[in-house]
């Protein structure tokens, strides 16, 4: 009888025993890079104002500034108040890192001999303003060697004016091959984010301008669901994968997004840039919510990313 009870109770127990025992199911996360990119050209007080709406607006969302610390060495400029502007948009969480387009004040500076071909956008680059260079492209103008020195060059600078000495890297108009990747290895770098899917800029460059021909050579066969992978020992790659509110829509975003979590893509890249943050912030404003509203729907976490 003794031996029976045994039994009946194992038998009762089982369930709770086997739920018991069973591993909790993790929940999905998906990681979100927010970045900005600063272009090196002006500091417009609509701009800065926009970022700084959008930081009360989202103080949980950290954003990573890829900085063009061409501002600094522009004629005239009080290098204390340009460091001021872009320090009154970021928030403790946030992360620095650095953006070169070759403009040809920041090119002399570092001591290398200016180039003013291949322009992404097809003009005329031999020109005396301080935003000429601004459509050159990184990887097809410069040699290894002076890529390298104007990479230490531009971290310098951004550390003589008060930021830590970056380690996440954008290059201008994602123009990024294999000489820019030995620059960024050799200086350090563990981040880079110029990888992009050329089409999703034909929203407002044509299929044959001269930017998306080029960044179909030097990024052939990328996606949207493009994620990170390694390009040396150290050097990540963490393609921008969602592009910058300059080319996609609220209604795009939230489909990319969409189809990253379908996919069980675990990390996406958006942004927008400082110069037109004042034209375009507003569409991140629209999305986010919109992207946190989905992931609770679908019962998985947004991490957003420094």
């Amino acid at each position: 009888m003794r031996r029976f009870y045994h039994c009946l109770l194992a038998i009762l127990l089982a369930p709770i025993c086997f739920n018991w025992w069973m591993p909790v199911q993790a929940q999905e996360v998906m990681q979100v890079w927010v970045t900005v990119d600063w272009e090196g050209l002006s500091l417009q007080e609509d701009n800065l104002q926009a970022m700084q709406k959008f930081r009360q607006q989202f103080p949980h969302i950290p954003l990573l500034h890829l900085i063009n610390p061409a501002y600094f060495i522009q004629p005239g400029v009080n290098r204390a108040q340009i460091g001021s502007q872009i320090r009154s948009t970021l928030l403790p969480q946030d992360t620095i890192g650095l953006h070169i387009h070759p403009m040809r004040t920041l090119v002399k500076y570092c001591g290398i001999g200016y180039q003013a071909e291949p322009s992404i956008s097809g003009a005329d680059e031999h020109c005396s303003q301080t935003s000429c260079g601004h459509t050159v492209s990184l990887e097809y103008a410069y040699s290894q060697t002076e890529l390298t020195h104007l990479v230490s060059c531009a971290s310098e600078l951004m550390v003589s004016n008060g930021f830590n000495r970056p380690r996440h890297f954008r290059a201008g108009a994602w123009q990024f091959g294999p000489k820019l990747q030995a620059a960024l290895e050799a200086n350090h770098f563990l981040w880079d984010s110029s990888r992009i899917d050329a089409n999703l800029l034909t929203t407002r460059w044509h299929a044959d301008s001269p930017l998306v021909k080029l960044l179909q050579q030097l990024h052939p066969q990328s996606t949207p669901m493009d994620q990170p992978y390694a390009l040396g020992y150290k050097l990540m790659e963490y393609p921008d994968n969602a592009a910058m509110a300059d080319y996609t829509s609220t209604k795009q975003l939230l489909i990319l997004f969409e189809q990253l979590l379908n996919a069980h893509r675990p990390v996406m890249v958006m942004g927008f840039h400082q110069e037109s943050a004042a034209d375009y912030l507003l569409r991140l404003e629209r999305t986010i919510p919109r992207m946190e509203q989905l992931a609770k729907q679908r019962n998985m976490t947004i991490e957003w990313m420094p």
